[in-house]
């Protein structure tokens, strides 16, 4: 195959990153420390490729820097590590908010028709073919508080993953070896007995965070981020999601789970 055509097919290069810029990276993001030479260097190379194919833009006056930039694409590529960059294509935009912010909503009475609109507070944002929009303050607080189990960005494109499907419903498109039977019923068992113990006014005493409780897509989301943050919590409430999970994702388990406050 001509080497034009081969460019053409792998794509465009990836953003090459200065040294210092990776080496500061890496210090601030903790869940990075596992990663071994080879799985860096991939990192890097996909960082690379999200910068090269995502348009960044600054709302509600933010000005979006290249740190900024630096640190979502590669929490977004560490998300897809095992997966593939691949996985990232079909939408260009990634919006970036100062902090929260809030999104119009409306609903529609079946019976009636009525519709009513409402506003809801958000931190992240994935729109099905369209823009990733993220809170800057709360991935901020994601990397200092790596042991909360929490990451916005890996949430968003867990979404992403979803969309591949067909649709955001807690089925993404799965790799050989895992069946749509199985992925649905060990999901839906799980979904099922996190509902019922927020239902019952126990959310307190789930260890995954009760928001996946609220449909089937965020308890795909939510699982997302224990399994890559901190798998440990996902595996003592629901260890045969997060053995599915590790199935999707790849990622092998983390020599060090519970880390000393910075």
């Amino acid at each position: 195959m001509l080497p034009f055509f081969r460019r053409l097919l792998r794509g465009p290069d990836p953003v090459p990153i200065e040294d210092a810029a990776w080496a500061a990276l890496l210090e601030g993001v903790v869940w990075f420390d596992d990663l071994h030479a080879d799985e860096l260097l991939r990192l890097r190379e996909y960082t690379g490729h999200f910068l090269r194919t995502k348009r960044f833009v600054g709302a509600a006056g933010l000005v979006v820097t290249d740190d900024m930039r630096l640190v979502i694409a590669a929490l977004a590529s560490w998300t897809v590590l095992h997966i593939g960059h691949e996985a990232l294509r079909g939408w260009t935009s990634v919006i970036v908010y100062p902090q929260g912010f809030r999104a119009l909503r409306s609903d529609e009475d079946e019976l009636t028709g009525v519709v009513t609109e409402y506003h809801e507070e958000l931190i992240g944002e994935a729109w099905e073919r369209g823009p990733l929009i993220l809170s800057w303050a709360d991935i901020e607080e994601d990397l200092d508080k790596p042991d909360d189990g929490v990451c916005v960005v890996v949430h968003e494109i867990a979404h992403k993953l979803d969309e591949l499907s067909g649709g955001v419903d807690g089925m993404p498109r799965l790799p050989k070896g895992v069946s749509r039977d199985e992925w649905g019923r060990t999901f839906t068992q799980a979904y099922e007995r996190l509902c019922a113990l927020v239902d019952a006014g126990q959310e307190d005493d789930s260890l995954v965070d009760p928001y996946a409780a609220h449909s089937p897509e965020e308890f795909f989301a939510v699982c997302s981020e224990h399994v890559l943050c901190r798998p440990d919590l996902l595996e003592e409430q629901f260890p045969e999601v997060e053995r599915l999970l590790r199935r999707f994702y790849g990622h092998a388990r983390p020599a060090s789970l519970n880390r000393p406050p910075a």
